[in-house]
Order: C-alpha cells, then sequence, then structure tokens
C-alpha cells in the first residue's frame, strides 16, 4: 500500500505496546511515578511550610467527595481512581454548526460560492473548461448550510493500582448535514454508527498538599484509538446529471472514525483549596498511519483551562472553562469520495438538453462529466475538499456538578456543560455555533 503501514498490524502493535507500559505500570503499586524524583523540591517547600506549622502530604490523590473534584463533564481523562475503584459513565454531546468561516469572517452562501472557484482552480489545475461555460462555479455546486453532531459517550475507569487508572471509550455518532445546490435544492445527508474505540491509561506522576498550599496533583494521559468507525459512510443525494437521487459516499466530516489507529498523549495538572478548585489539561491527536482509503486526518491538539467553585457543601458546583483547540488539514485524499457527474452552468442561451464537447448537458441547464470519466470526477461540494479541513478554535463554557449521597456504595453525579467559540479561525468550513455536554457517572 505504497508503503502505508498497514492499519491492523498497526493496531496489534499499538495494543501490545500499551499492554506493556499497564504491566510495567502494575509493578508500581505503592507511588507515583515521580516520587523520589523530587526531593528537593519536596524538602524546600516542607521547610518553609514547618515555619507555619504544617505538614506536607506527598502521593496522595484521593479526593473528598466534592461536586467539584471531578473536572467540567466536557472533559475527560482528568481523574484518576484508587486502586480497585470502578467508574462508568455517559456522555450525550451535541455540537451545532451553521453557515461559512473564512478566516476569522462568516461569509455568506455567494461569497463561499466564489471562494470555491480558487479552491477548485488550485485543486485541479488541469481542468479543462467546456468552452462558452463557467467551469469554476463547478468548485462548489453543493454549500453545507448547518450540521448537528450528536455523540454518546460511554466511558469505563478502573484503578489498576495506586499508579495506573485503565480507561476504556465506546463512541456512537449520530450526523446530520444540511446543503444547498446552487440552483436552489436543498438536501439532507445522515451517518450513524459507533465510532472510533479508544482505551488507555491514566499515569500517577506527582501530588502535594497542605492546609496553606492547597492539593496540587498532575498525571499524565496514555490512550489509543482503533479504526472501528467507518470511514466509508453513504446515502443519497441529488446529484445525478437529471436531477435524481444518487447513493454517494459522504463526505468527511460526516465520517464516524479516522480509519487510523490514532495516539492520545498528554498531561493533566488539577488543584483544590477549600471549596475552589482548578485545572489544566493539555492533549494531542497524532494519527499513526495512513488509512485503507489514502489519507488521514490531520492532527490536533487541544488545551483546557478550568476553575469551579463548590456552591453548595458536598452537592452542588459550578464552573467556567476555556477550551483551545487546532487541527491541521488532512493528508491525502479519498479518490471515492464525490464521484459522480459534475454539472456547470451552460452559457446563459444554452439552455436545452444535448451533448456538447463529448459532455451531456441536462434539461436543467448543466453541463454534466460522464459518470465512467473517473480523471474529471472532481468534489463538487465543500466539505469534499480535505485541504479545507483546518482551523482552530477557542470556546468558553459554563458548567454544573451535582454531587449526590451515597446510594448502595454508589457515589452518582450528574453535570452540564454548554458554551460557544469566542473565536474561530477555519480554512473554508462549517464554522461552530454551541457545543453542550449532558453526563453521568457513577463510582463504586
Amino acid at each position: 500500500m505504497n508503503g502505508v503501514l498497514n492499519p491492523v498490524k498497526t493496531g496489534i502493535i499499538s495494543v501490545l505496546f500499551l499492554c506493556c507500559l499497564t504491566w510495567a505500570g502494575a509493578q508500581r503499586v505503592h507511588a507515583a511515578l515521580l516520587d523520589g524524583l523530587l526531593d528537593d523540591v519536596e524538602e524546600s517547600l516542607a521547610e518553609g511550610l514547618a515555619k507555619k506549622g504544617e505538614k506536607l502530604t506527598t502521593g496522595n490523590f484521593y479526593t473528598d467527595d466534592k461536586p467539584n473534584a471531578h473536572a467540567p463533564i466536557g472533559m475527560m481523562g482528568d481523574h484518576t481512581h484508587e486502586a480497585g475503584e470502578v467508574m462508568f459513565s455517559y456522555r450525550l454531546m451535541h455540537m451545532f454548526m451553521e453557515g461559512t468561516r473564512i478566516g476569522d469572517d462568516s461569509v455568506s452562501n455567494d461569497v463561499a460560492r466564489d471562494y470555491g472557484k480558487s479552491v477548485f482552480a488550485s485543486a485541479f489545475p488541469d481542468h479543462q473548461c467546456v468552452t462558452g461555460h463557467d467551469c469554476a462555479v463547478g468548485g462548489y455546486r453543493v454549500l453545507p448550510t448547518s450540521m448537528r453532531m450528536w455523540m454518546h459517550m460511554f466511558g469505563f475507569m478502573y484503578g489498576l493500582n495506586d499508579t495506573v487508572t485503565l480507561t476504556l471509550m465506546v463512541p456512537y455518532l449520530v450526523n446530520s448535514m444540511d446543503h444547498e445546490v446552487d440552483n436552489g435544492v436543498k438536501f439532507t445527508t445522515r451517518s450513524e454508527g459507533f465510532g472510533d474505540l479508544r482505551f488507555g491509561s491514566l499515569w500517577r506522576l506527582w501530588a502535594v498538599e497542605a492546609p496553606s498550599l492547597g492539593a496540587h496533583r498532575f498525571h499524565m494521559n496514555l490512550s489509543l484509538s482503533v479504526p472501528t468507525g467507518s470511514i466509508e459512510p453513504t446515502d443519497v443525494a441529488p446529484v445525478a446529471h437529471d436531477g435524481g437521487l444518487r447513493k454517494i459516499r459522504l463526505p468527511y466530516p460526516m465520517h464516524l472514525g479516522s480509519g487510523t489507529v490514532d495516539f492520545y498523549p498528554g498531561i493533566t495538572y488539577g488543584g483544590e483549596m477549600g471549596r475552589a478548585s482548578w485545572g489544566i489539561q493539555a492533549l494531542g491527536t497524532l494519527r499513526l498511519n495512513t488509512n485503507s482509503n489514502d489519507f488521514s486526518k490531520g492532527d490536533a491538539y487541544t488545551i483546557n483551562v478550568h476553575g469551579a467553585y463548590e456552591l453548595i457543601e458536598n452537592a452542588l458546583s459550578s464552573s467556567v472553562r476555556l477550551s483551545w483547540n487546532h487541527w491541521e488539514p488532512y493528508d491525502g485524499f479519498d479518490s471515492q469520495i464525490n464521484r459522480q457527474h459534475i454539472c456547470h452552468r451552460p452559457a446563459a442561451n444554452d439552455v436545452h438538453g444535448h451533448m456538447d464537447h463529448g459532455h451531456m448537458m441536462s434539461d436543467s441547464g448543466h453541463v454534466c462529466l460522464h459518470h465512467g470519466e473517473p480523471d474529471h470526477a472532481h468534489p463538487t461540494v465543500q466539505t469534499a475538499f480535505p485541504n479545507l479541513l483546518g482551523g482552530q478554535r477557542l470556546d468558553i463554557m459554563f458548567g454544573v456538578n451535582v454531587l449526590f449521597p451515597d446510594f448502595m456504595g454508589l457515589e452518582n453525579r450528574l453535570a452540564v456543560e454548554g458554551g460557544f467559540p469566542i473565536y474561530q479561525y477555519l480554512d473554508g468550513q462549517l464554522e461552530t455555533d454551541s457545543v453542550v455536554t449532558f453526563g453521568w457517572q457513577a463510582v463504586y
């Protein structure tokens, strides 16, 4: 496959690698990884605290039963568990996107279509236009107008020992996207199914606390996803030369998985003092191979900063979070996406269906390339251009955590978080309007 790693082989190697890491962690059953390596720092802190009559405690990752002992529900991998402790979780996440953004500007559909002309010309410089016809319009014959993304995330965490917490995440996605054709026709496509299975571990690094210092805890995030989500979802769309419906492979934003083995490294810090808590998390998403359809999603990076306050003791807390996300464009492309008839507007005085220079002109007034001409089967919908799928976004999120009294040994939490972008810079794609997450967590 042109030197590309086989996804199955890469997956097996990655699983074995993670198993080795987990086994190594299992050997350190009573210590954070950096215990003993920061003695000078701990001694300096202890001396300062001793003058206040306080004692420094190290290695304690246990958090009191407080609603804000967990981060806002939109963050994952934010805390570790004691040996033998189990947590089940469910999250329902919804993202709504509407309108096109180019750079940091929201633009109209007309402006987006004009932008599509230059995108089309640069992506396909060898495209030959039929004399007398505006071929550039074919760049964006179809524009997405809005998209809704629902994700059901089922999670599991298990404290393997006092060093390692194992994690498992199983996503189920439902995507729908509304479109508008340049002739005014509107249609919706949909994809649904399980996403990429993700499993990993959280490694305790270092923890210190004292009454006047507060509690400070650091852990490392390591996880892998395997390509169980489809990268070939299909639906019907009005793309046939006669305006009829045709089954097509949906463009990239409608995919349910990446098709690659992905590595998610990160580091998380959490602090608390009295009723207040705070945290910082940095995560990366690294694609380890190219998928079976000859492309890979771009690498991505996320930084979360949050603060929370306990409003009602042992019951209710509120939070605010800033989340910065950066993602690169795709590398490569799926040659089967948008391989249907490509229609271009004819000259104003040429509106009847006939053959013109070997191309079919439909009765609806469009010059269409034959379905059997793969060399000219260029994408006509904005979302089929993988070079437009990079960008960055800064979100502000507001949340509430509710902690219920223990019931039959179960600690139950309900939480909700919602917000919107305060800054977006996109390469020419749908912009995000809102993000909402609802969640339930049960610890046993």
